[in-house]
Parts: structure tokens; sequence; C-alpha cells
């Protein structure tokens, strides 16, 4: 085998090597970069149908308050478009609110549930639910959408995230 042959084949085995090793291992931990910069002002003034009461850190179990008035918001729309403001490549859909539960659907799961990892799916999920539960009477949210390897629907109750400790700004 000549150099230059040999030189290509080395390159390859690296090539190939990298990849490999690259997708090999279990899923990592990534502390959030965007959920932790917003600010209430710029959710509600910039966007009134739009609100979020809580940014969430998963990774910490933490949650972070951004907007207080949460009882001048009776409309799960309002916190759906405020998921979807920070999630654009996740489109979550609003169906309906029945007794003490929100019927949701997400449209474009495949993102959600194979590209964003675990702990990207978790934190995706933890701000979903602590956000539409902090509505009044919402307990429960369902969540439809196809099943992947990072996240499964159900339904979602709003003591299975109790234990997020508040953070302060």
């Amino acid at each position: 085998m000549n150099t230059k042959n040999l030189l290509l084949a080395g390159a390859l085995l690296w090539f190939i090597s990298i990849t490999i090793s690259a997708c090999n291992g279990a899923d990592k931990k990534v502390a959030p970069l965007l959920t932790d910069s917003l600010n209430s002002e710029q959710t509600i003034v910039e966007q009134p149908d739009t609100v979020l009461f809580w940014t969430i850190n998963d990774y910490d179990k933490t949650k972070t308050l951004v907007y207080k008035d949460s009882a001048d918001i009776t409309e799960p729309q309002s916190v759906i478009n405020g998921v979807n403001s920070i999630y654009p490549d996740i489109h979550l859909l609003f169906v309906k609110q029945s007794n003490d539960t929100v019927y949701a659907k997400i449209d474009s799961a495949f993102a959600f549930t194979n590209d964003m990892g675990t702990s990207g799916a978790a934190e995706y999920l933890s701000t979903v639910i602590v956000n539409l539960t902090t509505l009044n009477n919402v307990n429960f949210v369902n969540l439809d959408f196809p099943r992947g390897s990072h996240a499964s629907p159900g339904v979602f109750n709003k003591k299975d995230y109790e234990n997020f400790k508040i953070k302060e700004q």
C-alpha cells in the first residue's frame, strides 16, 4: 500500500472512530441557557396574550418566578403562547380544558422526543406542566404527542413538580 492510500485509510479510520464515539454514551444533563434569561416585562409587554409564570431549570430542580399576577391569567392559551415563544421548534397546541385538566398536543414532536435528549425533553415538560398548573383550578396536563426515545405522552400531575425549589432572581 502506498503512502497516499495509507494516509487516506488512516483519515477515514479516524473519522469513523470520532463519529462512533460522539454517538456513544449516556445522555448528559446540561444546564439551560435560554429560559434563565427571560424577564416578566419582556414576556408581558411585547406579547400581551403571552405569559410565562416561571422559568424552569430541570437540572437543578428550581423555578424562578417571572410573572406574579397569576390570578389575572385564566386562559391556558396565554401560557401555551408563552411556552411556544421560548421553544419555537416545538409547537404546543391547546385542545381544551375540562374540569382541572388542560389537554394539549405537540404538533412537531420529533425535535422534542428525539433531538433534545433526555434532559432537554424533561426541561420542556417541566416548563409546560409547572406553568399550566399555575393557573387556578388546573392540577393536570394531558399531553398528546408521538412517543419518542426521550419522552412519552400522558397525564402529568401538578404534585409531581411540587419539589422544585423557588429560586430568587
